[in-house]
């Protein structure tokens, strides 16, 4: 496990989950609330994961965003939008509280702990102490960065899904990405 290079399309870290199943299931129809919620909270609690980096915060993340999927899929035209839709609505909700955790920790309020950290039980320590720098030069990063950082090389989006979910051009997303990058590799020994 190591520090992603700049080749293109290749996820580094693969902390949680693995396939995504929902990909694999026909489109429900989103009036049905309880079905969306069974597909497509795991999926959703896998992004809040990896964008946090604290498993403490991830229940209240999903809770958060399907409340607003509620309120919200009435008006979903496609029902094979929905799992972008959710993806926005998760991402939209996860930098939030990133923000206010980078303000919390700037009065010293809030630190994120090696052991919320995300990592598979199989993980080796060395993997683990791994994992733990770079979610440690993470919480350093601006929140967009950190974001497009983290979706881009640990969910493994594509840069035009980065474009939607981070609502910005896509010279904008690289250049997210340049950046973050540029500071993990000089924080982060490989």
């Amino acid at each position: 496990m190591s520090v992603p290079s700049t080749a293109p399309h290749r996820p580094a870290l693969r902390l949680v989950g693995g396939a995504e199943a929902s990909e694999l299931q026909p489109p429900l129809d989103p009036r049905d609330f309880d079905a969306v919620f069974r597909r497509f909270s795991p999926y959703v609690a896998r992004v809040a994961l990896r964008l946090l980096g604290s498993d403490s915060e991830v229940d209240d993340l999903v809770q958060e965003v399907f409340l607003e999927a509620h309120r919200g899929l009435d008006q979903l035209r496609d029902a094979k939008a929905l799992r972008g839709w959710l993806s926005r609505v998760c991402v939209r909700r996860a930098t939030r509280r990133l923000r206010r955790r980078r303000l919390r920790s700037f009065f010293s309020l809030e630190l994120v702990e090696e052991r919320d950290l995300p990592v598979s039980l199989a993980a080796t320590p060395e993997q683990r102490l791994e994992v733990a720098r770079v979610y440690r030069c993470l919480d350093r990063l601006p929140t967009e960065q950190r974001v497009a950082w983290v979706l881009r090389y640990v969910e493994g989006e594509s840069l035009e899904d980065l474009v939607v979910l981070c609502g910005c051009s896509k010279s904008t997303v690289q250049r997210r990405l340049r950046a973050a990058q540029a500071r993990i590799e000089q924080e982060v020994p490989t």
